[in-house]
């Protein structure tokens, strides 16, 4: 099929300022700022992108109120999945405000209820405002060169030992925390690149590489280098990264992938591991043994001990509050560090939290794999699958570590479901019917 350039008037609206613009500027502060990084007298509630989400939010909500009702955006179910999830946050916060609560319980809930908001800015933004498919593949297409930029610092940090983020200072920016940019596991350096934790860093790469290999299949106007360049950094970050969780979000994610693509795709990717996994054995003796005993080990792992741990202390607090918690964010570091996101929702949301948040993310998947099924055009296919696996890896590794508690990671997770929700509004125009002609210049042509 050939694919024709697009016409003059698409052009023209991808150089005017829209949704996609701002969403940029915030992927932008996302990844390029290290997450330590806040407006000083904000403090954890102060990072440059959360305030732009927020902003975002505001924008969102005055373009709603200034539209007619006719032109109100449709219902999705991944909105209304969002909104339900927004609100079991909200019940928790009336549920910790309205019990005996300490002072640093009460201002960790105040940056939750912040932070939640920024998310759902986030969401709303790309759900509802990118105006047309064009942009949504521009926008994603950014995200996957930003995987392959802090991919790409993450393996310059692995192999010098130098976190090279201390030489950044930012006019305005004081650092919150520490940003453990270089850690250390068997001997081997564990590069974060911008992230607050290696693990951090890893599952952000492994959401980012769908569609990274999505864009290098089928961007095929722009050259093999600049395609290809995005997939071979994340992949050579990846396993670099030493952390199991980015192992398993690889696994997870190939495992969406791989069954859908043709035969010649199948091949390129077997030999392509085939390669990473040849690379890594000859330049990093003892990495492959290393990420084996990731999982042969995991009995002795000091890591997964913990995690396996905290089940009785936290089956007691969710016994004192098992329906809708003891508020978001309350439940803190300080009193033990879980490992498992699920498990702290469970804590702080109650099991009403917890299955409005397991919602959102199965509707997610299932609308993306519905997009994927319904669609005829392969580009479009690929991009929904790649939304699926993004959100499935992300979905797994909420399960893995404290996703929350990790802006990069749990910000691109409410990217991606928002973009799941506007390939469904820019592509469906009934509840069975596929618009191809929202996006003409991939008719085959006579």
């Amino acid at each position: 099929m050939v694919l024709p350039v697009a016409t003059r008037s698409d052009r023209r609206q991808a150089r005017r300022a829209d949704a996609v613009t701002l969403l940029t500027f915030f992927l932008v502060l996302l990844f390029a700022i290290p997450a330590k990084y806040v407006v000083g007298p904000l403090g954890g509630a102060g990072s440059p992108a959360q305030l732009l989400g927020l902003a975002g939010a505001l924008w969102w909500a005055a373009h709603r109120l200034m539209q007619p009702a006719s032109q109100q955006p449709v219902g999705q179910p991944v909105r209304r999945a969002m909104m339900l999830f927004c609100l079991t946050v909200l019940i928790g916060y009336v549920a910790a405000t309205t019990r005996p609560i300490g002072q640093r319980e009460l201002q960790s809930a105040d940056m939750g209820l912040l932070g939640l908001m920024s998310w759902l800015g986030l969401f709303l933004v790309v759900c509802d405002g990118v105006p047309s498919l064009p942009r949504l593949e521009a926008l994603l297409r950014r995200v996957s060169i930003a995987g392959g930029l802090i991919a790409a610092l993450g393996v310059a940090q692995f192999f010098t030992g130098r976190a090279f983020t201390n030489y950044l200072q930012f006019p305005g920016l004081t650092a919150n925390s520490i940003l453990t940019s270089v850690a250390g596991r068997d001997g081997f350096n564990r590069p974060a690149s911008t992230a607050l934790h290696p693990i951090e860093f890893g599952v952000t790469l492994t959401m980012l590489l769908p569609f990274a290999l999505h864009f290098a299949f089928h961007d095929v106007h722009r050259s093999r280098v600049r395609r290809w360049a995005p997939v071979l950094a994340i992949a050579a970050a990846v396993p670099l990264s030493v952390s199991r969780s980015a192992i398993v979000g690889v696994a997870v994610a190939l495992a969406f992938l791989l069954p859908t693509w043709p035969r010649p795709q199948r091949r390129v990717a077997y030999l392509g591991i085939v390669g990473i996994l040849g690379a890594a054995f000859v330049t990093v003796p003892g990495i492959l043994g290393t990420l084996t005993g990731l999982f042969t080990a995991v009995g002795s792992d000091s890591s997964a001990q913990s995690r396996t741990g905290s089940y009785a202390l936290a089956w007691e607090f969710i016994t004192r509050a098992p329906v809708f918690g003891r508020g978001f964010s309350t439940f803190l570091p300080s009193y033990r560090i879980l490992d498992n996101q699920y498990l702290g929702v469970l804590i702080e949301l109650g099991f009403v939290g917890l299955t409005a948040l397991l919602t959102l993310f199965v509707l997610g998947l299932r609308e993306a794999l519905r997009l994927h099924r319904r669609c005829q055009d392969p580009a479009l296919r690929s991009l929904a699958q790649a939304l699926a696996a993004s959100a499935a890896a992300g979905a797994c590794s909420f399960g893995l570590f404290d996703a929350f508690s990790f802006p990069q990671v749990a910000n691109l997770m409410f990217l991606v479901l928002g973009a799941t929700a506007a390939l469904r509004r820019l592509t469906v125009t009934g509840p069975h019917q596929v618009a191809w002609s929202a996006r003409p210049w991939l008719r085959p042509q006579p």
